[in-house]
């Protein structure tokens, strides 16, 4: 199988935090969040990565390189504008024609195994499946509504309501057929606000997988420090 990593964005919010480090690059559990979302695409079975490239991405190609230390094949693209989270994958797109892949967002973490989310994308029959986690503060997420089977049938990107009871969001993990992306990708494009709308409005087979594992973004100052704090890192920022 084959992976498409994200890992073109600053991450403005984080301040200084990134000023010389790329957002993809900080580090959690030892080891920069990239590495440990390379190393769960190795875990299941992915042999061939391609990344997206932006902001300092000398620190990313000189730590990760063809990926030969970490066991996988790694194959990057320098965009000299961010494309959006859907742009990006324009250069590769040739390169996922024969089987389903998998988009990762880079500067996130989770510990979720992507073989229970290829298991539950081909048992519903899925052309696009979005690995989901639950969240009390669904504003900082995009919230996904499924139907009683498991279809999406609506997606908001950080809504501005709360819900009292929480609800599904996206957790930046998707499991894509070859082809169904290819007629709505452009440049500047994005996954949220382009790509899923566009599938659930024409009634594609987009479905969500309700994992039970805990997920972390680092969008934010406060959000990387209480990952750190949670994973007892001996890594701070400041």
């Amino acid at each position: 199988m084959k992976a498409f990593i994200l890992a073109a964005g600053k991450g403005r919010r984080l301040g200084h935090i990134t000023k010389d480090t790329p957002k993809p690059m900080l580090m959690l559990k030892g080891k920069p969040i990239l590495e440990h979302n390379i190393l769960m695409c190795k875990k299941a079975g992915v042999k061939d990565i391609f990344i997206n490239l932006h902001y300092l991405p000398d620190k990313i190609t000189s730590y990760v390189g063809d990926g030969t230390k970490l066991g996988v094949n790694i194959n990057y693209n320098f965009e000299p504008k961010l494309l959006g989270t859907a742009g990006g994958i324009l250069f590769f797109l040739e390169n996922f024609n024969k089987e389903p892949f998998y988009v990762i967002y880079g500067d996130s973490y989770t510990e979720f195994d992507l073989r229970d989310l290829k298991i539950y994308h081909e048992s519903v029959k899925s052309e696009f499946t979005i690995a989901m986690h639950w969240t009390n503060d669904i504003r900082q997420s995009g919230l996904v509504e499924l139907d009683q089977d498991g279809m999406i049938i609506n997606f908001i990107e950080k809504p501005k309501f709360n819900s009292i009871e929480g609800g599904w969001v996206n957790s930046g993990i998707y499991l894509i057929n070859p082809g169904v992306i290819d007629d709505i990708v452009r440049k500047n494009s994005d996954f949220a606000y382009d790509v899923i709308p566009k599938i659930i409005k024409r009634g594609q087979k987009a479905y969500g997988y309700k994992t039970e594992n805990k997920f972390w973004a680092v969008d934010t100052p406060e959000m990387l420090h209480n990952t750190i704090n949670e994973h007892q890192t001996s890594k701070t920022y400041r």
